[in-house]
C-alpha cells in the first residue's frame, strides 16, 4: 500500500466512523455509558521503508474532524521504541494489545514508583529486560489500543499512552486494511467503539479550559510558562503524586519551569517542551519543540548539580519550603511528537499526563 492510498483510506474510515458514533452515542446511549465519550482530536500518519503507522492522538469532549499530520521516519522501532538490544517484545504476524501496558522491566518499576495513577491503567502487562521496546518482525498488523507504553534507554525513561495505533506492513493492499479496520470495528461492544474513551468522571472536569488546551497543544501558543501552570496545577499535583506546585523557582541564576514536591516527600524538576511563551526582559518569545531533547536535558541537569551543594539546598528551603535533594528531570512534551530520550530524564508527553490525571 503507498503512503497516499494510507492516507485516503485512513481518512475515508476514520471519518465515517468517528462522525457516526459522535451522532448516536452520546445521545441515544447516553445513560448506559460509564461517563462521558472522548474523542481523538488528530491523526498522526507516518510513513517507513517498510511500514506505515497510524496513531490518534489527543482527545476532544466532542467529535471534530481529524486533523492529519504527516511525517516520515527511518523505521517503525524508531517511532515505537528506544535504545539497542534486546527487545521486550517481538512482534511477528498479526498482533493485538488492548488495555495493556508494554514496558521495559526498569520501566514498569518506574510506574509504581512514580506515577501513582498508573495503577489504574496498567491492565494486561507485557514487561521484560531490554532498552528497545518492540522489535516488529514480518508481517502485517500490530495493533495498540488504549496502551500505555514504557521506554527506557539506560537511565533515560520515556512514558507515552497511546488511545489507538497500528502498524502495518507496507505490501498489505489498501483494500485488505480497510476491512481489517471495518472488522475490528465491527467486533468490539457497541458502547465501546474504537478510537474513543469514556470515562466515569465528573462532566464538569471537562469542561475547564486545561482539558482543551493540554491536548495537542491547542490553546498554548499564546500561554505564558506562569499561565499554564496556573490552569494545570491540579493536573500535575495528581499525574506525579504530588502535593505542592512551585512556579518558576529561580535557582541562582538558573529558572526552571516549576518544582513539584510529591507525596513521599522526593521532588521532580520540570521544564515545558511545548509552544509557550517566554517573556524576558520584557520581550515574548515562543519556544520551539527541538527534536532531539538533549538541549533542554542539559538545562536539567544544570539545575540538579545546583542543587548538589548544600548552601544552595538551604538557600531554596528558605525561599520555597521545599528541601530538594536528588530529583526527578522531567520534560513534557507535545502528544504527537517523536522523541529521543536522553540520560537521565523522564520525557513524558501531554495525552499521557491528562490520562493519569482522569484515572487519579
Amino acid at each position: 500500500m503507498k503512503p497516499t492510498e494510507f492516507v485516503k483510506v485512513n481518512g475515508q474510515f476514520w471519518g465515517e466512523h468517528l462522525k457516526g458514533v459522535a451522532g448516536h452515542l452520546p445521545v441515544s446511549h447516553r445513560t448506559e455509558l460509564p461517563g462521558p465519550m472522548l474523542f481523538p482530536r488528530m491523526m498522526v500518519l507516518t510513513e517507513t521503508p517498510d511500514w506505515n503507522i497510524l496513531e490518534l492522538v489527543g482527545l476532544s469532549r466532542e467529535y471534530r474532524t481529524l486533523e492529519v499530520r504527516r511525517q516520515k521516519l527511518g523505521s517503525v522501532e524508531e517511532y515505537f521504541g528506544v535504545g539497542d538490544g534486546t527487545a521486550v517484545m517481538t512482534l511477528p504476524g498479526e498482533n493485538l494489545f488492548k488495555d495493556a501496558t508494554i514496558a521495559t522491566t526498569a520501566g514498569r518499576q518506574a510506574l509504581t514508583e512514580r506515577f501513582p495513577a498508573a495503577a489504574n491503567l496498567i491492565g494486561d502487562e507485557f514487561v521484560g529486560p531490554g532498552e528497545e521496546l518492540l522489535q516488529f518482525a514480518p508481517g502485517n498488523y500490530s495493533t495498540f489500543d488504549r496502551t500505555l507504553l514504557v521506554h527506557t534507554a539506560g537511565d533515560s525513561l520515556r512514558a507515552h499512552w497511546v488511545n489507538f495505533a497500528i502498524a502495518i506492513h507496507r505490501s498489505e493492499p489498501a483494500d485488505k486494511y480497510l476491512d481489517f479496520l471495518q472488522s475490528y470495528s465491527n467486533a468490539r461492544p457497541h458502547l465501546d467503539p474504537i478510537g474513543t474513551l469514556s470515562l466515569p468522571i465528573d462532566p464538569a472536569v471537562l469542561k475547564a479550559d486545561p482539558f482543551e488546551s493540554t491536548y495537542l497543544a491547542h490553546g498554548l501558543q499564546d500561554s505564558t510558562v506562569e499561565e499554564f501552570l496556573d490552569k494545570h496545577e491540579e493536573i500535575l499535583l495528581s499525574a506525579f503524586g504530588a502535593t505542592k506546585l512551585v512556579r518558576e523557582p529561580a535557582l541562582g541564576d538558573l529558572h526552571p519551569d516549576f518544582i513539584l514536591e510529591r507525596a513521599d516527600g522526593s521532588h521532580v524538576i520540570g521544564r515545558l517542551e511545548l509552544p509557550v511563551v517566554d517573556t524576558t526582559n520584557g520581550k515574548k518569545r515562543r519556544r520551539v519543540f527541538r527534536l532531539p531533547v538533549q538541549e533542554s536535558a542539559a538545562e536539567l541537569a544544570t539545575y540538579a548539580d545546583y542543587l548538589k551543594t548544600a548552601d544552595n539546598r538551604s538557600q531554596v528551603k528558605s525561599k520555597y519550603d521545599v528541601e530538594v535533594t536528588d530529583p526527578r528531570l522531567l520534560l513534557i512534551v507535545p502528544s504527537q511528537e517523536i522523541v529521543t530520550p536522553a540520560p537521565g530524564v523522564e520525557v513524558v508527553d501531554y495525552d499521557t499526563i491528562l490520562r493519569l490525571h482522569l484515572a487519579s
